[in-house]
């Protein structure tokens, strides 16, 4: 079935992160301890519960202090945010490969686990990925669910209005092209860059 709508996953798709980076910036920022910080922010599962809406930036900061036995002032929300956020690098050839995916006719958007902090930090930038306009967007903190449970999925589906089997979803972890493909889709498993645009062409997307 010819394919009507791509799903680019965000990170290492569209841009690539580190989180050892995130917790070293908030251990220098701050003059935390980098172990302890790593266990308030990940270990815990605060950020998973971030990345699924379930609490707000001002109530994931306040944790994190209460965690870190650190004031507001000496850690403003602001400032943690940004700390958590700024791990990401950007795969600049993106650009030019959802470009060509627009110029197909074919209809795409993005479908990501992430929280506002970082889709917020990253659109700030000055990257040519940054300026990328998504007609769709599926974010695990807006939809509460996270790939590779259902619920993400059963929301993007909604929003593309296709069927599933004519959807193409890029994602780099293996569990999340797996639960796609159990849900009909046509998935891939790749990183952005030389990867993502194979597979578009593989899929007769772009040429």
């Amino acid at each position: 079935m010819k394919i009507e709508f791509v799903y680019f996953d965000l990170g290492n798709v569209i841009v690539s992160f580190d989180p050892k980076i995130a917790v070293n910036n908030v251990a220098t920022r701050f003059g935390v301890d980098a172990a302890m910080a790593e266990q308030a922010i990940y270990i815990s599962g605060l950020q998973d519960r971030f990345e699924h809406g379930h609490v707000t930036g001002e109530e994931y900061a306040r944790i994190v202090r209460d965690a870190l036995a650190v004031s507001d002032a000496q850690m403003p929300t602001t400032a943690l945010l940004d700390a958590i956020s700024d791990m990401f690098t950007p795969i600049e050839s993106m650009r030019n490969t959802v470009a060509q995916v627009d110029e197909s006719g074919t209809r795409y958007g993005l479908l990501s686990n992430t929280c506002h902090a970082h889709w917020d930090w990253i659109a700030r930038q000055t990257w040519q990925v940054s300026s990328l306009a998504w007609p769709v967007r599926v974010l695990s903190c807006e939809v509460s669910s996270m790939k590779p449970d259902g619920g993400i999925y059963q929301a993007a589906e909604e929003l593309a209005g296709v069927s599933p089997a004519s959807i193409l979803f890029l994602d780099d972890k293996h569990e999340n092209v797996a639960a796609a493909i159990d849900r009909g889709w046509n998935a891939v498993q790749c990183f952005g860059g030389e990867q993502a645009e194979a597979a578009l062409k593989q899929y007769g997307v772009i040429s």
